[in-house]
This record gives structure tokens, C-alpha cells and sequence, in this order.
């Protein structure tokens, strides 16, 4: 890279200057603050993989079955301060947004210029996928947190004139915190792999001694969640192979297009264009010595890793979130330099998405008038059916369910009540924690009142004797959709394959 000079992109660090500074913590706080109002007023019930995190935050651990360990302890954190209420549980993601934005602010700031800092930290608060992200609590806000503090220390080592042992200590204390956010941090050590092959600076900075520290230190954090893994069959490892999904039918270009479609969404449409346009443009021009060029590969390395999953099977669109802080940061500096209106009124686009997001999510009537109800499916009807089930359930000894987000649902919902709740595993493997550490037990749950998502007795015809239909639980979760579960009363286990027990 270029040697630093005081207009250069790699000038020395310097202080934040205080009036952008100020007026971007106004942005942020003003947007928090609306946020949290918005969870104050939510209308709508915690997610399935919400109720799972804020269950897993009952009994803090090194380690879950499908996910590291950050999420269950932030949520322990603010309902441990809050109490439990749903706006309790998602209270820390406007938080963490806010750090990550902060973060981008100080990286781009150093980069580029002040104003660009700005608009690069203001800008991410604001982008779709931000807005959604800020009303669930999900192991994204936490990654993208660590991810942006990686990068910050990346670019504080690249742009140093001597070496600093405590920065490589710091980059690896924030790969090793992302790391127990989520795998997905291991696309940052994919994109400086990528860095340092085409990019000789990139090289010559990162490729020394210390970055042993890094590997040290990194490790270090990540170790206790290793050990856990290993204590506990590799669980967390094999879901996140599994949701891989290549044992399925393999090669789907539909999905593929669905995928790409949705970063218009997720990154804004004008972004997205301009991070392609930046790409296209700095692989024209072969320019490998710039941040800019480092920028495009943190941000190109996560969104082709995961569209080539996507086109493989399948990804949702927030699997490629850790593209945009840098995809973030390159964006603003392009379109302020060549395109400052178009960066405004993105902006301004972006804001009143995000506004409108607000009033949508205390209000989901709104939602449904606009034929947009299925979007909010997952967030409605959970509170009502677990009532339900809880009705029925009080002359059992438990109450068994075939489906994970039931069982979430019902632990959070029926939270104060003394109702015995277990998996029973309809096809005699391990598929999600409840299986593992709640499991069906014949010897205590001789009489049970079964939850079917199927509707039908199929997951228990062959292994209990008395079956007996007793009703349902129904909840509407749009306009003219509803969640149904079939209640059955059972009791007489005698085996998973039909084989007739006997001492």
C-alpha cells in the first residue's frame, strides 16, 4: 500500500473529529431510542429461534446444540436486568447494531474522510436488513459486532508505520468473540486468506510473528466452546453442517436467484448496485494495493461463500450479513465521491424504510393490509396456542411435541408453569437441543397429552398402545392462514420400532 501521507487513505490514525462525531451519536441515539420503543410495543410474539435463545439463557453454558454461546448469554444479561418480557429478550440487538455502526464510523473515518465516516455509520444503522435485525434477537447483531471490531484492527495494523503487538492480540480477541457469535466469523479469516494472496501490502503487514498472537488469542476464546463440542458429540458442529442441506438435491439455480434477489433487500437496491459497480471497477483496474481492494474482499469473500451454498441448496439472505460492514464502508466512500445525491437520497430511502418498519412492526394490521402478513407468520399465534395446550395439559404427566418450535414456544410462554414438557423424536436421531437435553422418558411420562405439527397420530401409531384424539390448537397467524397442532392422549410406550419390551 501507498505510504501514508496526511491526505492519503492510509494517514496515521487520528481522533474522531468531534462535531461528525457528536452528530453521529445524535443519529444513532435518536434511532435506538425509536427502536426501543418499537420492542416496547411490539406486536407480535418472540420467534421460534428467539423463545430457543432465550430458553438456552435459563442455563448459561459454553455451548448449545446448534449455535456458540454469545447469544444465550446477552439474552441472560438484559432479561437478568429487565425480566423476560419479549422486548426484554431483543433489547440488546438495537444495542449492538449501534456498536457496530460505531465502529464502522471510526474505521471508515480513518480510511476515508469524516464525512464519509458519517454517512458510512448512519448508513448502516439504516440498511433493511439492519432495520429487521434490530426487532429480533438473533446471533447475527453479536457477530457483526465482532466482525466490524475485526476489521478495525485489521486496518489499525495494515496503516501502522511499526508493529504492535497489542493490536494482533486485539484482532484476535475480536475473531475469537465472533467466533462464539457465530461460525460464520470463519469467513473473515477465508476473506484475509484471500487478501493476502493478491495483495502484497496486505502481505507484507499481516504475514509477520505476531500473527501467532492473533491465532493465540482467538484461540483462546474459542477453546471452552471446542471443549463443549467435543464433550457433546460435536453437536453444534454437525447442525451447522447439516443446515448445510447437501445431502439434498443438489444444484438449484432458483435458489440461487432467490439469494442474490434478496441482498436488494437486505444491503438496499443502490448499494447493492454500487457494491458490484466498485467491484467491477477495482477488478478492472487491478488495483490490489488500496483498503479499497481489502474492503472488497471483506465484503465479496462472505456473499460468494454464500452463494455458492445458496446455488449448491440453499441460504437464506442474512447468511452473507458479514459482506456489508465492509461492503458499507467501500459503498459510501464510491458514491460520495461520484455520486453524493444518489448516496443522499439512498439514505434518505433507507430512513423512512426504516421508519416505516417501526409503525409496521407495533401494528401488524398494518402488515396484513398490504397483503404483506406471511412475512410476520413466525411472529404470531405462539402465545396463543401455548395457552391453549397448557389448558388441556394438567392431568398429564408431560406434555410431548414433535416440533422444536412448539416446545421454544411453550417453555417461554408457559414459563411459570409446572408443566413437564419433552421432545419426542419421531425418527430415532438427535435434530435439535430439545431432543438432546429434554427427550421423551417412558419410565416418568406414562400418560402424555402429544402436540402434533402433522395434525395426524403418525409419529406414535407404531410405539404407543392407547391413542386417542382429544382435540386441536389453532391460531390464526394471518388474515386467512393459522397454525394448527393436533392433541392426542397417549400412554402404553412400547418401543420406537414396535417391539414389545420386557424386563
Amino acid at each position: 500500500m501507498s505510504p501514508p501521507t496526511a491526505s492519503s487513505e492510509n494517514a496515521l490514525p487520528k481522533a474522531p473529529f468531534a462535531g461528525l462525531w457528536r452528530r453521529f451519536w445524535f443519529w444513532a441515539g435518536a434511532i435506538v431510542l425509536i427502536r426501543i420503543a418499537g420492542l416496547a410495543f411490539a406486536d407480535g410474539n418472540l420467534g421460534p429461534d428467539e423463545a430457543q435463545y432465550w430458553t438456552w439463557a435459563q442455563e448459561p453454558a459454553l455451548g448449545y446444540f446448534s449455535k456458540p454461546p454469545m447469544i444465550a448469554w446477552i439474552i441472560a444479561a438484559t432479561t437478568g436486568l429487565f425480566g423476560d418480557g419479549e422486548w426484554a429478550v431483543r433489547l440488546a440487538a438495537p444495542f449492538l447494531h449501534a456498536g457496530t455502526a460505531a465502529i464502522i464510523y471510526l474505521t471508515a473515518d480513518q480510511l476515508f474522510d469524516r464525512r464519509t465516516a458519517l454517512f458510512a455509520g448512519v448508513g448502516w444503522l439504516t440498511l433493511p436488513g439492519v432495520s429487521v435485525s434490530s426487532f429480533l434477537i438473533t446471533t447475527d447483531a453479536p457477530l457483526l459486532l465482532f466482525w466490524s471490531g475485526a476489521l478495525f484492527m485489521m486496518f489499525r495494523i495494515l496503516r501502522r508505520r511499526e508493529t504492535n503487538s497489542a493490536d494482533f492480540a486485539l484482532l484476535g480477541a475480536a475473531i475469537g468473540l465472533g467466533l462464539l457469535s457465530k461460525y460464520a466469523m470463519l469467513y473473515f479469516i477465508a476473506a484475509a486468506a484471500v487478501a493476502a494472496i493478491f495483495s502484497a501490502p496486505f502481505r507484507k503487514a499481516m504475514l509477520r510473528p505476531h500473527l501467532g498472537l492473533t491465532a493465540l488469542v482467538a484461540a483462546t476464546f474459542i477453546a471452552p466452546n471446542v471443549a463443549w463440542n467435543a464433550a457433546n458429540d460435536f453437536q453444534t458442529i454437525a447442525h451447522t453442517a447439516a443446515n448445510a442441506n447437501w445431502s439434498d438435491t443438489l444444484f438449484k439455480p432458483g435458489a440461487f436467484a432467490f439469494f442474490l434477489g434478496g441482498q436488494f433487500v437486505v444491503f438496499g437496491p443502490v448499494l447493492f448496485v454500487a457494491l458490484l459497480a466498485a467491484g467491477y471497477s477495482i477488478a478492472r483496474k487491478r488495483d490490489t494495493r488500496s483498503n479499497r481492494f481489502v474492503l472488497l474482499v471483506f465484503a465479496l469473500t462472505p456473499l460468494l461463500i454464500v452463494a455458492a451454498q445458496a446455488f449448491i441448496s440453499r441460504a437464506h439472505a442474512n447468511w452473507a450479513a458479514a459482506a456489508y460492514p465492509a461492503g458499507v464502508m467501500l459503498v459510501s466512500a464510491v458514491l460520495r465521491e461520484r455520486r453524493a445525491m444518489l448516496a443522499k437520497a439512498s439514505l434518505a430511502l433507507h430512513g423512512a424504510v426504516a421508519a416505516v418498519f417501526v409503525v409496521a412492526m407495533t401494528n401488524f394490521s398494518l402488515i396484513d393490509r398490504v397483503g404483506a402478513g406471511p412475512a410476520v407468520a413466525e411472529l404470531r399465534g405462539w402465545k396463543n396456542l401455548s395457552s391453549q395446550i397448557a389448558a388441556r395439559a394438567g392431568d398429564f404427566d408431560a406434555v410431548l411435541f414433535d416440533d422444536r418450535s412448539m416446545i421454544a414456544e411453550m417453555l417461554y410462554y408457559q414459563r411459570d408453569s409446572r408443566l413437564e414438557i419433552a421432545a419426542l423424536d419421531p425418527n430415532n436421531g438427535v435434530h435439535h437441543h430439545y431432543e438432546a437435553f429434554m427427550p421423551f422418558r417412558p419410565e416418568d411420562h406414562e400418560r402424555s397429552l402429544f402436540v402434533s405439527i402433522l395434525g395426524s397420530d403418525a409419529h406414535v401409531n407404531y410405539r404407543f398402545r392407547n391413542i386417542a384424539r382429544v382435540g386441536e390448537a389453532t391460531a390464526p397467524v394471518g388474515p386467512d392462514e393459522a397454525r394448527t397442532f393436533a392433541l392426542f392422549d397417549i400412554s402404553g410406550y412400547y418401543g420406537p420400532l414396535g417391539i414389545q419390551y420386557t424386563d
